[in-house]
């Protein structure tokens, strides 16, 4: 990838968790790897995050697929406005190559043999590989409404299951959108969740499956002086930041192919 491109690509299944990373981990064995991920031992996972940062995993709270953006600079006004979660730090990928996976495999043979990003069938995969120009960047991981999977938009919209974080105001789809938008600005997985009209429902249903809503997209850019260091979980994955948007997203659609 140069400066201005984006990439998309999808996974068919996940194990609770998006992880990115440098294709050879910076040098840490790929057994050593996944035991640390598996090891529930942030203390040991730290060094490979804050000091030496080979490795950014985050969890996920159920194991479906999803559709990723990779975009190297800048995003645009509609994905800075609609992102749920996000999580921001560094990536060492003087490799030239970050892996983006949905799980973590102990076949190492498979791991050295990952698809290029160009190389997967759309929605076939469980993870890959991006070329980028070596470097160290700085990297965020934004997750989007409605596939989002970070537990962001159910903190607003589903807050029996899913329990606000402060500063967080529930509300229901309807209310949300009805408030922040105006009746023309509605898409089709909105229309799904808010129409009563059973009919409509199953027109807007499948609109919504061809958009292919984008649910996580993977900035990379120039590293910041003032990054925040991240707060890590129990287990090791690195903690989401949650928001709640000024306006209801409407959702970040697939590049049509």
């Amino acid at each position: 990838m140069k400066s201005g491109e984006r990439i998309e690509f999808s996974f068919w299944e996940a194990g609770c968790l998006i992880w990115v990373g440098a294709k050879d981990l910076c040098g840490l064995p790929y057994q050593e790897f996944c035991n640390l991920i598996w090891g529930n031992e942030p203390e040991k996972i730290k060094p490979f995050i804050l000091e030496n940062p080979a490795f950014l995993a985050m969890n996920l709270y159920q194991d479906d697929g999803y559709r990723v953006r990779v975009v190297m600079g800048e995003l645009n006004p509609q994905e800075t406005e609609e992102w749920v979660a996000r999580v921001r730090w560094k990536l060492d990928l003087s490799c030239g190559a970050m892996v983006v996976s949905g799980i973590l495999d102990e076949d190492e043979e498979e791991f050295q043999n990952l698809p290029s990003a160009e190389e997967i069938e759309d929605g076939d995969g469980l993870q890959c590989y991006v070329e980028v120009p070596p470097g160290i960047y700085q990297i965020e991981i934004y997750s989007y409404a409605p596939g989002d999977l970070s537990t962001g938009w159910g903190q607003i919209t589903n807050p029996k299951l899913f329990r606000p974080q402060p500063g967080i105001e529930p509300e229901s789809i309807k209310d949300y959108f009805l408030r922040t938008r105006q009746p023309e600005e509605m898409t089709a997985w909105i229309g799904y969740e808010i129409t009563e009209d059973e009919k409509k429902k199953r027109e807007f249903y499948q609109a919504a499956v061809e958009e292919n809503y984008i649910d996580f997209i993977i900035r990379l850019s120039p590293v910041v002086e003032d990054l925040p260091v991240p707060k890590l979980e129990a287990d090791g994955g690195v903690a989401w930041e949650f928001r709640k948007p000024e306006k209801c997203p409407l959702g970040i659609v697939g590049m049509k192919g």
